[in-house]
């Protein structure tokens, strides 16, 4: 069962090595170092996918790097949330739940958006929700448990990417592909924009 611990952790971890995304400037951020007590993925399945661009809606919070070291600060975010997907949901394109981050113009500080993808023409429903647009792009998708998201980065950004024939499309945007926090035993989907090299 996904709980909303290891969803809160896997998101401190996927912040702390990627806060790019949707900004062609912005630089990808080294990953971290393995510490000792880390387990190491040698090797891992993903698919290739072309996905259209599309529309998101739901809250968006900008952090800085304080705020990425509180737990806190992504439970509020996705609590706060909770109370707006039924209002989404008519509207939305599926069940999946997503979190995206934005670069901003600002040294260590990005915009996490925590939502699902609607209908273009979909109207807000209620003032406190924003729309961004995802634009279309190529994705190397990686499949794991909620408690594995950190180190399924960790491979991604050390170890796969280095190696393979791709590079970050820094015109698009990373994101994961979340179960609603009912269904249990769920996986979570690693949406990594990719390019040749």
């Amino acid at each position: 069962m996904r709980t909303v611990r290891n969803l809160i952790v896997a998101i401190i971890v996927m912040t702390s090595i990627m806060t790019q995304g949707c900004n062609e400037s912005q630089k990808a951020s080294p990953a971290p170092k393995t510490s000792a007590k880390a387990e190491k993925v040698t090797s891992m399945n993903y698919d290739l996918k072309d996905r259209d661009a599309f529309t998101i809606m739901g809250i968006q919070t900008r952090i800085t790097s304080a705020d990425q070291k509180n737990p806190e600060t992504y439970t509020k975010i996705w609590d706060a949330f909770e109370q707006y997907r039924t209002q989404l949901r008519p509207i939305s394109t599926g069940w999946q739940l997503l979190g995206v981050t934005f670069a901003t113009d600002k040294k260590d500080t990005f915009d996490y958006f925590a939502g699902m993808a609607v209908h273009s023409d979909a109207k807000v429903p209620d003032p406190n929700l924003v729309t961004r647009n995802i634009p279309a792009a190529k994705y190397a998708v990686f499949k794991c448990a909620s408690q594995d998201m950190g180190k399924t980065y960790q491979y991604i950004y050390s170890d796969w990417l280095p190696k393979s024939r791709y590079k970050i499309d820094k015109n698009a945007c990373c994101f994961e592909q979340y179960a609603p926090r009912e269904w249990m035993n769920r996986p979570v989907y690693i949406y990594i924009p990719i390019s040749p090299k």
